[in-house]
């Protein structure tokens, strides 16, 4: 099994984790691992089409539903499924909102 799909196991579990300890579990060199670690961070990311007529203007986004950044030897993760949902829900809220005033006035 590649070191990626263990690597995002150990991230869903923690919220700040030592590289070495992330490392020692994947029985991995620090330095080796730190490496991995970027590359499964840039493999994540995807371009996403924000506005305009090309596919290509866009904004690199995280695909993923964990987050992490490096500080020293500490990684630091954060759970963006969490965000995303109470975003929708706010989403949906001010829709059914719309649809509520646009009824009112309709009456007047």
């Amino acid at each position: 099994m590649k070191a990626s799909c263990f690597i995002f196991s150990y991230l869903k579990l923690y919220t700040t984790m030592p590289i070495a300890k992330l490392a020692a579990f994947l029985d991995m060199d620090e330095n080796q691992f730190r490496t991995e670690l970027l590359c499964f961070k840039h493999k994540q990311r995807n371009l996403v089409w924000t506005k305009g007529t090309d596919a290509l203007e866009g904004e690199l986004q995280s695909s993923s539903e964990v987050d992490f950044y490096i500080d020293q030897d500490m990684i630091h993760i954060a759970d963006t499924k969490v965000e995303r949902r109470y975003g929708d829900f706010f989403i949906r809220q001010i829709h059914k909102f719309e649809e509520v005033n646009k009824s009112i006035q309709a009456l007047h």
